[in-house]
């Protein structure tokens, strides 16, 4: 057995370490840089195998403890969210934040930055509604009688069965109970916004005759939910839009429409395995509609929904809507993404998102070129230009390939995943992606601005 005790006596006191911190950290209060150190100093007697205790001399030990806190107060410091450049080609990355952010759209922030009439009515000077700010363009842009907005469709989906069918059974079919990012389930949403599910049909094949069998006094709701995750061909069938449209209303029942994605354009003239537009489901005569905003959209992370104002109200007057609203930054992000609608046709001017998923594949082959071409001429020789495909990314899509052109670099020293793993920790981390043990760039999701970063990156990483 080791000695504790004599181990334990090689670490150096609070106070060395402190003194060390302060003369490198200056700035931080020493409140707060003992609390790194009573931290680390915890662990050190909780797992002293893991930093050696026994195989190090004191020094040894006080020189590693050092750098083990000067990393970590440094790395609170800058903070842990840093910019970052998206080179795989997925558009819609959730685990880079989804669609990018015009700059110019992020400048209409600086509007609001100190105060904001954001309940406030101009004209009379009395107490307002945050949701008006986001209502007429809602109305304009999909052609719904009203609108509101929370802050993931997830929560808009969830106030959607809550206002309208809590304590009541709400249908839907086995083939749409999809499961989303982070393993959250449809029938855990569900459950939790007080509705009892109602599953109907097979996986594969669910019809109109199904709902009408389901359908009871206890009936507080039919809900669709678009599968824009994933993709059942084959053997299948399900009823059209309008006859559902039709069995609700002839029932009396709200017909709920969870879209996911929410596009407002067809960006990608997706045909038949194209995402529903938002303003032809309205049409379609649905009651309530959710999508997401940082999707097919292009704005921030938002669940929208629109549909008839008789339902709609009935979510704005929910007491849940207070702990899902917006706060005034979004609710301006969201405005300023709206806008764009209504100024281009395709709206890709100040949409970052639609414009990246709307670029050709000769204008990706060009930037790959001129990419290439400005780079040291000792790197050239490991890139070359291949035919690949992207993808649109978070669920939209699911079987759609974006035909794109890529960057294939193949290090002359150390392996791919090395090379990709550098890039992520350049100090503006570069996102690429491996195949066939060669690092491959997408310039359709990095942004030309960024291009000189990501040069700078790829010479300093490829000599290193």
């Amino acid at each position: 057995m080791t000695d504790l005790k004599q181990d334990f006596s090689r670490i150096p006191s609070v106070n060395r370490l402190l003194e060390n911190l302060q003369a490198a950290f200056p700035r931080i209060k020493t409140t707060y840089l003992k609390r790194f150190v009573l931290d680390l100093l915890d662990e050190v007697r909780s797992h002293p195998q893991r930093f050696a205790l026994q195989n190090s001399t004191k020094p040894e030990l006080e020189n590693r403890l050092l750098e083990l806190l000067t990393e970590r107060v440094r790395q609170i410091e800058a903070g842990s969210l840093k910019k970052s450049i998206n080179a795989t080609g997925v558009v819609l990355h959730t685990g880079l934040g989804r669609a990018p952010i015009h700059p110019d759209v992020i400048e209409d922030l600086k509007q609001v930055s100190r105060y904001a009439n954001l309940e406030i009515e101009l004209e009379s000077g009395r107490r307002g509604e945050r949701t008006d700010h986001l209502a007429p363009l809602l109305r304009v842009l999909t052609g719904a009688e009203d609108g509101l907005a929370v802050n993931n469709n997830a929560a808009a989906v969830m106030l959607m069965l809550n206002s309208v069918a809590k304590r009541k059974e709400v249908i839907i079919s086995r083939g749409e109970m999809i499961e989303i990012g982070g393993s959250f389930r449809l029938p855990e949403v569900m459950k939790a916004s007080g509705c009892k599910l109602k599953e109907i049909g097979a996986t594969n094949k669910t019809h109109l005759r199904d709902y009408e069998e389901a359908i009871s006094e206890k009936t507080g709701a039919i809900l669709i939910c678009n599968p824009s995750n994933y993709h059942i061909s084959g053997f299948t069938h399900k009823p059209e839009l309008d006859e559902l449209v039709e069995l609700a209303h002839r029932h009396n029942l709200p017909l709920l429409y969870d879209l996911g994605s929410g596009a407002l354009y067809d960006t990608l003239n997706g045909g038949e395995e194209g995402e529903p537009l938002v303003e032809e489901v309205v049409a379609a005569g649905v009651d309530l509609i959710s999508f997401s905003g940082d999707k097919l959209l292009g704005g921030p992370q938002a669940g929208l929904i629109v549909g008839r104002k008789k339902w709609v109200q009935k979510c704005a007057k929910n007491h849940l809507l207070r702990t899902l609203r917006l706060d005034k930054f979004i609710i301006k992000l969201l405005q300023s993404t709206l806008k764009q609608y209504l100024f281009a046709d395709p709206p890709i001017q100040k949409l970052a998102a639609i414009e990246a998923l709307a670029a050709s594949v000769d204008s990706l082959k060009e930037r790959c070129e001129d990419f290439i071409a400005r780079l040291p001429e000792s790197l050239r020789k490991q890139c070359r230009i291949v035919e690949t495909s992207g993808k649109v990314g978070s669920g939209a899509y699911p079987v759609l390939a974006l035909k794109t052109r890529a960057i294939r670099i193949q290090p002359s020293k150390g392996s791919a995943a090395a090379l990709a793993k550098r890039l992520r920790l350049y100090k503006t981390p570069v996102f690429t992606y491996v195949d066939n043990d060669c690092v491959h760039i997408d310039l359709r999701t990095v942004s030309r601005e960024e291009e000189t970063v990501l040069q700078a990156a790829l010479t300093i990483c490829l000599n290193e």
